[in-house]
């Protein structure tokens, strides 16, 4: 495994960035970056380390959210982008997605699916 220093060279700045937009805080994001590389130091049987810190920095900006929940929004058809974005960054939940936007169960769990596959293909590609 790479050094801490060096995961930290290579991810930090995308690390603090994700948890800044969650948390809305700089401090809260600063906090919830250091907790995931403290918590990546005492995990010793990681496969890999970057996508450990991606959900550790997740995990714990959203324990340390400082703005409420999102508003329920009125929109004739959701994207899966936003429906994708809600689920990452403000750990909402298919039920939660559901409710807030107004459709079905069944169709924001396609809608996330439709998201995250998109995803895979453009970082596939390495586009945004």
């Amino acid at each position: 495994m790479q050094s801490l220093a060096e995961l930290y060279d290579r991810h930090a700045s995308c690390l603090y960035a994700i948890a800044l937009r969650i948390t809305g805080d700089r401090d809260a994001a600063a906090d919830a970056l250091e907790k995931a590389f403290v918590a990546l130091s005492r995990n010793d049987d990681v496969g890999d380390p970057a996508a450990y810190l991606i959900h550790a920095t997740r995990d714990c900006a959203l324990a340390r959210q400082s703005r409420p929940a999102p508003a329920t929004v009125v929109v004739e058809e959701p994207s899966a982008r936003s429906i994708v974005e809600d689920a990452w960054y403000n750990g909402m939940t298919v039920s939660d997605l559901a409710k807030r936007y107004g459709i079905s169960e069944a169709k924001t769990r396609g809608m996330l699916c439709d998201g995250m596959a998109e995803l895979r293909i453009k970082f596939a590609a390495g586009t945004k």
